[in-house]
């Protein structure tokens, strides 16, 4: 049975750097963020700060993440590592669109994860053409800190420099193997 790791956090705080590197150093492999490729195809660069979201797009992004994150798993040597999670999807929908959906909320609470890694914002904020919410990093933050709290499922706050980030995921999941 495969370990799954998730993970998490606002926009620009190393997720997806962070799951490349714990998979080429687990050698297996990791889940891309379905929401960012729906986004690049569906919104572009050129209408980000002023597309209007709907919630079945959110249900969409959330039900493709868990099927792309099942294919994935088919490849996994030990453990899977997710560049997001549904959870992120619902504090995503949340912020653009006022609530989480029951589906959305559905959704997430059906899959579970061996550990969450939720990225601190303690990095600087690059803009890479898709992303709209440096204002909202602390805020996105701890939303997910709340919610992996209320959920009471294993995380770990990754903080500090790139390498300080690593070594600090690459010991927790460790723990799990």
């Amino acid at each position: 049975m495969i370990k799954r790791v998730a993970i998490v956090g606002a926009e620009s705080t190393g997720k997806t750097t962070l799951a490349q590197e714990l998979a080429e150093h687990f050698k297996t492999v990791w889940v891309p963020e379905y929401g960012r490729e729906y986004t690049e195809v569906r919104v572009g660069p050129e209408a980000i700060f002023d597309y209007k979201w709907s919630n079945e797009e959110f249900v969409l992004i959330a039900r493709k993440q868990i099927a792309l994150e099942d294919q994935l798993a088919k490849s996994a040597n030990r453990i899977l590592i997710c560049d997001t999670d549904v959870l992120a999807t619902c504090i995503w929908q949340e912020r653009y669109m006022g609530a989480c959906s029951e589906e959305v909320t559905r959704i997430s609470n059906e899959r579970r994860y061996d550990l969450y890694l939720l990225t601190d914002c303690d990095i600087p904020f690059t803009q890479d053409g898709l992303r709209d919410g440096e204002h909202l990093r602390q805020w996105m933050t701890n939303r997910f800190r709340d919610e992996l709290k209320e959920r009471q499922v294993p995380w770990v706050l990754i903080y500090g420099s790139p390498q300080q980030r690593l070594r600090m995921a690459v010991d927790a999941i460790e723990k799990l193997l």
